[in-house]
């Protein structure tokens, strides 16, 4: 017992590990409650990035600084040639990577992610620092990183350099003194995070990460026991079976640790033994062996190796994962970006990932979770095995001992590919058929209610266009009118999600409109009417809401209605509530044609379906897309119902496009690039200015107390946690201590 607690005390690894599984545990048991240790979570987060950009900064200066211009050149030349031929091959397995994923239905309410430009990425800004302190304070690590190369280059030169390479060292010390001191918090940091991810995560969300855990495995046992080792002896006089051999003991031990560095003197050593087996002089070391492996060995720490950049499959599953899945046309900015920006370290890359391609940085916590569970020790493994065969090819290289045989190349390379690919399939297959995801999506938007108004026995929903209530005097101001019946009448329009019948029993008239009607009569003291204007149509003109304001039969028309100069002397318009977003309501396999209005603007032909009319807005999307037919139509089942349909898209706006989705997980919601966005008010009847001056007044008040961003996070991007059930627990669902 006592050698078990001195063994847990000074093994780092082992601690994180308890504190991981500590923290699910922790999680399952307390379930939502465990979202308190949220912010332990980002203390820690903020701590463990604080001294990698100076790490960053003061180690490639140093490494570089320390080597003369014959060794470098010789050395980088080839290793280069080496480590990009690596980067070549795990970046085409990422792009692999979605074949894993399962056919599973999804889709997700609007988020605000699907409207954000996201950072702009010019090549020029990224790589080529103007200000490299902007490059430090903004976390642009590629551009970073060329500046303090091109330092560590020119240092090789400098005479009497040995002094600043003393203090660059003395600094670097300094630096892993903090990195080892935040290390030492890592297991309160993972217990921390586990434990909030564990907490609130829904149950079926795990089923979605085991999916990333084991594609990531997988391949990283591949690339680790066959395509490295196999390229070792593919190129080399070094045999695959001597090469397993002789690093099976280091590998082993930093998967166990989580740790390759405590294993590079090994590998070095190891990497040694092989290489002089293979000297033609019996042993008198005519080849230059020591100089290359005790460079590349520890600069290669310095390049993001295989098992840091396996971790870049993160995001196209962050993007399945949340419904935002990365388009072809974005696969090469990200590869070169996240190549690119792994010079740091793995966190801020997702960070700036996840922004540029617009996926909820929520993720970063999973993301965060999920590398404790598979890249720590997977990751660690695979890098491992990647500073084993660039040291071993790149010295080989040095030596004239590398061998281009292409027969035997193609057959590796073809092989390795299968292999891959049968693993991909075979996950894919598991997930798909043997460990299938059931679709719940639809019945969430099916069973919302109210959210903030709890009695509604002062309104009554009408089914059909009442007569409109007869005034004692016509002339009276619409105002007056409706303090006199001491009721509000208000024009609803049926549309997911912001007026619609939920599935309960009692078909219940709910949305996000529709609440606001409520929260109006409230706060006016007065009943409510609640009046349906379709009458068959789903959207209903504008001519059409004006008669019906006019004629009485509603006060206002709490539909999201555009604003239109054409229409502006038939109805007033409130003051905007709301900014809604052009998009298109598209089938999956179609999203990536409509990324941007200049690709819209190249295809022959295009026929986008209308619902109601809006001239003015045909006539901007006409100006956008010339070639493109609009055609009116009825309802969103013409293209959701139909097989054969009149149109290939529907327009709409995305707050209200990505509803359809939910009840329709084959379509999506495609905002093209730049985004345009529209305002849209309520109607009032033409003339009232009264009227319009009490609902902009209310308007405002609900915009600046929040009620107005509540009902929209709850109604229009699905944020239901706080009337949900909380998540089930051991704590509240086994032993029964809490409700």
């Amino acid at each position: 017992m006592r050698s078990f607690i001195e063994n847990f005390k000074n093994s780092l690894s082992t601690q994180i590990l308890t504190g991981l599984v500590l923290g699910i545990v922790c999680g399952l048991f307390f379930g939502e409650m465990a979202s308190t240790f949220s912010f332990m979570g980002d203390i820690f987060l903020r701590l463990f990035q604080m001294p990698v950009i100076p790490y960053i900064v003061v180690s490639i200066i140093s490494s570089l600084g320390r080597l003369s211009y014959e060794d470098a050149k010789s050395i980088f030349l080839k290793g280069g040639i080496v480590l990009m031929a690596f980067w070549v091959i795990i970046l085409s397995i990422i792009v692999l990577f979605p074949l894993g994923f399962p056919s599973w239905q999804s889709s997700a309410f609007f988020s605000t992610s699907l409207i954000e430009e996201g950072q702009s990425l010019s090549l020029i800004e990224l790589f080529i620092p103007q200000n490299p302190f902007h490059s430090m304070a903004n976390t642009i690590v590629p551009s970073l990183v060329l500046f303090c190369i091109a330092i560590g280059l020119a240092l090789i030169t400098v005479e009497n350099k040995q002094a600043l390479l003393k203090e660059l060292d003395a600094l670097t010390a300094s630096l892993l003194k903090i990195t080892g001191f935040v290390a030492k918090l890592t297991p309160y940091g993972v217990f921390a995070i586990a434990a909030n991810a564990a907490g609130t995560l829904p149950l079926e969300a795990f089923k979605r990460l085991g999916v990333y855990i084991v594609i990531q495995a997988a391949i990283a046992l591949i690339l680790s026991f066959w395509v490295l080792p196999g390229l070792i002896a593919a190129l080399t006089p070094l045999k695959y079976k001597d090469v397993i051999h002789a690093y099976r003991t280091p590998l082993i031990t930093a998967f166990a640790a989580a740790n390759l560095l405590i294993v590079l003197p090994l590998i070095i050593t190891r990497s040694r033994e092989l290489l002089l087996a293979l000297d033609p002089s019996e042993g008198k070391n005519t080849l230059n062996i020591n100089a290359p492996l005790e460079v590349l060995v520890p600069v290669s720490f310095t390049f993001p190796s295989m098992g840091k950049l396996i971790s870049l499959a993160f995001i196209p599953f962050a993007g399945w994962y949340s419904g935002n899945e990365l388009l072809i046309s974005q696969y090469p900015t990200f590869l070169l970006a996240g190549a690119a920006s792994l010079f740091g370290d793995g966190i801020s890359t997702m960070r700036f990932l996840l922004n540029l391609f617009g996926i909820p940085a929520d993720m970063l916590q999973i993301y965060v979770t999920l590398d404790q569970v598979s890249v720590a020790r997977f990751g660690t493994l695979l890098a491992g095995m990647n500073t084993v065969a660039l040291a071993l090819i790149a010295t080989c290289a040095v030596n004239d001992l590398v061998t281009l045989n292409k027969r035997k190349i193609i057959r590796f390379a073809v092989v390795s590919l299968l292999a891959i690919l049968l693993a991909l399939g075979s996950i894919h297959l598991l997930f798909t058929y043997g460990l299938a995801s059931n679709y719940t999506q639809d019945q969430k938007l099916e069973k919302l209610r109210l959210l903030k108004v709890q009695n509604t026995a002062k309104s009554v929903t009408l089914f059909t266009v009442a007569p409109p209530p007869i005034p004692s005097d016509p002339e009276k101001s619409r105002l007056d009118q409706i303090k006199e019946r001491n009721s509000l009448r208000v024009c609803y329009d049926l549309i997911y999600p912001l007026a619609y019948f939920n599935s309960q029993e009692s078909r219940e008239l709910v949305g996000f409109n529709i609440e606001m009607a409520h929260i109006l009569a409230k706060d006016l003291g007065i009943a409510l009417e609640l009046v349906p204007v379709g009458q068959g149509e789903t959207a209903p003109t504008i001519p059409r809401l004006s008669q019906l304001l006019t004629e009485g039969y509603c006060d206002i028309v709490m539909d999201s209605l555009s604003l239109t100069p054409r229409f502006a002397s038939l109805l007033y318009f409130s003051d905007p509530f709301e900014n809604y977003t052009i998009a298109f309501l598209v089938r999956d396999e179609l999203r990536d044609q409509f990324s941007s209005w200049s690709k819209l603007q190249t295809l022959p032909s295009l026929k986008i379906g209308i619902v109601g009319e809006s001239d003015y807005y045909k006539a901007k999307i006409k100006g956008l897309i010339p070639n493109a037919e609009l055609i009116p139509i009825d309802s969103y089942d013409v293209l959701l119902q139909e097989e054969n349909s009149v149109v290939d898209v529907i327009a709409t706006s995305g707050e209200t496009g990505a509803a359809w989705t939910i009840l329709h997980p084959d379509f999506t919601i495609a905002v093209p690039k730049p985004v345009i966005a529209v305002p849209v008010s309520y109607g009032l009847p033409y003339g009232e200015v009264g009227l319009r001056e009490v609902v902009n007044a209310w308007l405002e008040l609900k915009r600046q107390d929040g009620t107005m961003r509540s009902l929209y996070d709850y109604w229009v991007q699905g944020k239901t946690e706080s009337v949900e059930p909380p998540r089930w627990s051991i704590i509240r669902n086994v032993l029964g201590w809490v409700r």
